[in-house]
């Protein structure tokens, strides 16, 4: 067993945090002794790690806490999710190191860049949503979804831009409320006939999007500029009506 200072020392977090995350009821201790000591096994150590390693990835703590609290919460497929994540953050580092090296080099009057290279790594976010999609989902069915979006005219587009932004803002004002409520449900029907115009999922299908805008830091971050809630709300209201639909 450890103690909160131990713990505290691998870690690299203060006793302070460890408490709080305790008051939270994110990060129990394993034991507390009749003196009030906390003490924490060997895995408390994995829980905690995932804790970390969700706050690396940009999550706030009560995501952390619903997340790692649902029954069907698996640390291998969260680890999993980490990895990728963190695989394309080293992959654009390594080119924005690259495009940074190239850049000096144009300064000191060597070889001169073009203007493509002038914005390696500091573009292509379109892009790097189809590699997660690909790394998520069927390439299949993410080459039909491109495919689908490639017959739409610009005007098309811009109205499915559009409703898709109005629905974001319309789930923003929800915050708050039930999700199982009747308003939720309309945004999830109306959210799945979006989703649709591109392709068919599954009941699973729908709920591992949704998941998906959750677990994955860039879907998060995408959400996160409407509320820090949203994502975790969206997932929280899909699970709902799908739930209820199955039951």
């Amino acid at each position: 067993m450890y103690t909160v200072r131990q713990v505290a020392d691998l870690a690299g977090i203060t006793p302070r945090t460890l408490h709080h995350y305790d008051s939270i009821g994110l990060f129990k201790p394993s034991f507390v002794a009749e003196n009030g000591y906390r003490y924490y096994s060997e895995e408390s150590l994995l829980q905690l790690q995932q804790i970390l390693f969700f706050r690396e990835l940009g999550f706030d703590l009560d995501h952390i806490r619903r997340l790692m609290g649902k029954k069907d919460f698996s640390v291998v497929q969260a680890l999993k999710s980490h990895r990728s994540v963190l695989l394309r953050r080293i992959e654009r580092l390594s080119r924005l190191l690259e495009t940074v090296d190239k850049t000096i080099a144009h300064h000191q009057g060597g070889r001169k860049m073009t203007s493509n290279e002038l914005f390696v790594g500091l573009s292509d976010q379109e892009k790097a949503y189809a590699e997660e999609a690909i790394e998520k989902w069927d390439p299949e069915i993410v080459k039909e979804s491109y495919r689908r979006y490639a017959l739409l005219t610009d005007q098309e587009k811009r109205v499915i831009q559009e409703a898709t932004e109005r629905l974001n803002r319309e789930w923003a004002s929800l915050l708050g409320t039930d999700p199982h409520g009747q308003p939720a449900r309309d945004l999830v029907e109306r959210w799945t006939k979006t989703i649709e115009i591109f392709w068919k999922p599954t009941t699973e299908g729908f709920i591992g999007l949704a998941r998906m805008y959750v677990e994955d830091a860039r879907f998060k971050v995408h959400y996160d500029q409407y509320d820090p809630r949203l994502a975790l709300f969206i997932f929280d209201c899909v699970e709902a009506y799908f739930g209820q639909a199955r039951g």
